[in-house]
Formats: C-alpha cells, sequence, structure tokens
C-alpha cells in the first residue's frame, strides 16, 4: 500500500513539473520599443501579429531604418522604412506621403500609393510587395514634429494588399526618429 502511495505521489508531482514547464508564449507587443517622442531612433510594428523590429545583417549593410522630410511651398514629402534581413529573408514596413506636408498632431489616411497629396503604407516580403489602396488604408499620426532638432515621431497602422490578393495587417506602429531634411 505504502508503494501504491509512492507511485500516486511520483506520477502527480511529474503531471504537476510537466504542464507547469511549458514556455509561456511570448508578448509580441512587449517587444517593441517603447512610444517616445524623444529622437530615440527606433521603429517597430506588428506585422500579422509578430513583432518587427529593422536590423542591420552586417556591418556593411547600412541603417536599418531611416526617415527623411522636406517641405517647400512646392512640394512636401515624408518617409520612414525600416528593414530587416537575415536567413534569406527581406522585410520592409514603409510609410510616406507625396507632395502632402506633414504637421505634429495631425492624422492622416493611408491610401494612396504613389499619388500626390496622399500618404500610403507598404511592407515587402522577399519578392512580394503589399500597398494601401482606396479600399485597403491605415492612418499615420505624428505626435512630434521638430524642424529645428530634425525630429519626428509618431504612430501608424495599416492594411495592406498584394497583387495576388493577400492582405497583411501592420499594427501597434511606432517610430521616434531624426530625420534627414
Amino acid at each position: 500500500m505504502k508503494n501504491l502511495n509512492l507511485i500516486v505521489f511520483l506520477l502527480f508531482g511529474l503531471t504537476i513539473s510537466t504542464f507547469s514547464c511549458k514556455k509561456q508564449p511570448v508578448d509580441q507587443l512587449s517587444l517593441l520599443p517603447p512610444a517616445t517622442q524623444t529622437g530615440a531612433n527606433t521603429f517597430g510594428c506588428l506585422v500579422d501579429g509578430a513583432a518587427f523590429v529593422p536590423e542591420s545583417s552586417g556591418f556593411f549593410s547600412g541603417p536599418p531604418f531611416k526617415a527623411e522630410y522636406g517641405s517647400t511651398p512646392q512640394l512636401a514629402v515624408f518617409s520612414i522604412a525600416g528593414s530587416r534581413k537575415g536567413d534569406g529573408i527581406i522585410a520592409n514596413v514603409s510609410i510616406a506621403t507625396d507632395s502632402l506636408k506633414i504637421g505634429e498632431g495631425e492624422t492622416l489616411l493611408l491610401s494612396g500609393y504613389n499619388t500626390p497629396g496622399k500618404a500610403s503604407g507598404a511592407y515587402a516580403y522577399n519578392s512580394t510587395a503589399y500597398q494601401t489602396n482606396a479600399n485597403v488604408t491605415g492612418a499615420l499620426t505624428i505626435t512630434r514634429l521638430d524642424t529645428i532638432n530634425l525630429i519626428v515621431s509618431g504612430t501608424f497602422y495599416f492594411n495592406a494588399v498584394s497583387k495576388g490578393g493577400d492582405t497583411v495587417r501592420i499594427t501597434n506602429g511606432r517610430f521616434d526618429t531624426h530625420y534627414m531634411p
């Protein structure tokens, strides 16, 4: 009887330890940089629920993301793009305006790709391009635009569609960086 109680106790302990040792899923949102407005040079978002944070693949590969903004009375262009390369995969998330000024506190509809007077979002995964359009959209909110210190910060989200009709969801996007004029 003592042996039976010991066996039951050991089996119960083994069962409990097996269930308690399972890996907990990683909170993908926690892998993104914080949403700041200090020029921290950060960029990140979720791509179909998975964390996307740009990274260089080597010493000569260049910066993992860059931002540009220029405005004249005739032209205004803003763009920010982040990329990640490795293990044969090239992925890129980008947002751009075409002949459209941005302003602090402003929210722009991401809809027309390469369309004057519109803003757009795009995602590329290896050779497949996904873009926003009039029916598949999103939004960009500029939370800080400091034209003296050349800092731009914001949040974004969008859905984008490939020529084949596949859709990708970009959510919880954020950036805080110095930009090139």
